[in-house]
């Protein structure tokens, strides 16, 4: 991937931030922990550092050694809560991408996103596991009402939280000059799609693209820590 860049910002609400992300070579990955105070920092730390010794330490990177860094950040992660109890409760969201050749491979848990934006059109590639998702699918409420909705913040499914987790996966195709954007909630919980894809439209300098979307969440009042990952195919 070109220009491949990420910015993690603390919000105008939160004392800490539980945000994290990587980038390696061609291969990203971003994590929002959850927990209270500390607990939401280590579990999204410890997630980043787990999936990146996990992804440098194989020769070969293929869909399934997505997943399975993520399954590892898992046991460790259930293992250290198991250990100390006042981690009680503590998780994290995952997504993860490598671009192996001409496939973008991801992998994912949680309410952090990966986008694609090609020809002028924004996709969402992965599914929030969240309480909104679920009331979504269900035409419970409709895309506009997840952003106040009281049980945003809820998710359905986590890293670090129990022993046995499903990871969501893919293998897209991709080509030159497709963007990827990965993103915590602190985006997406307040930035529209439409936005999102504006901003990619309109400006070709991924750093630009940060620092335009960092701009719209605080005044959009960033309620919550935001990180973003923007890269070219």
């Amino acid at each position: 991937m070109n220009n491949i860049v990420g910015l993690s910002k603390i919000g105008l609400v939160r004392k800490q931030n539980e945000d994290r992300f990587f980038i390696s070579d061609n291969i990203c990955a971003v994590t929002d922990g959850m927990g209270g105070y500390r607990g939401g920092e280590i579990a999204s730390t410890y997630a980043v550092d787990e999936i990146k010794e996990y992804l440098q330490s194989i020769s070969t990177i293929d869909e399934l050694s997505l997943v399975d860094a993520i399954l590892h950040a898992n046991t460790r992660i259930v293992n250290r809560v198991a250990r100390e109890e006042r981690l009680s409760g503590m998780g994290t969201t995952a997504v993860v991408v490598a671009k192996v050749d001409d496939k973008l491979l991801w992998a994912s848990v949680g309410d952090s996103r990966l986008y694609i934006f090609r020809n002028d059109e924004l996709t969402q590639i992965t599914t929030d596991h969240s309480m909104v998702q679920q009331l979504l699918e269900a035409g419970e409420i409709t895309k506009e009402e997840m952003f106040k909705h009281p049980q945003r913040n809820l998710l359905t499914r986590a890293v670090g939280v129990e022993e046995d987790l499903q990871v969501d996966s893919g293998t897209l195709s991709v080509k030159s000059g497709d963007r990827i954007l990965l993103c915590t909630d602190g985006l997406s919980g307040y930035i529209s799609d439409e936005r999102i894809r504006q901003v990619l439209h309109d400006i070709e300098d991924n750093t630009e693209v940060l620092d335009a979307l960092i701009d719209d969440v605080y005044n959009a009042g960033a309620g919550d820590n935001v990180t973003i990952i923007v890269g070219t195919i």
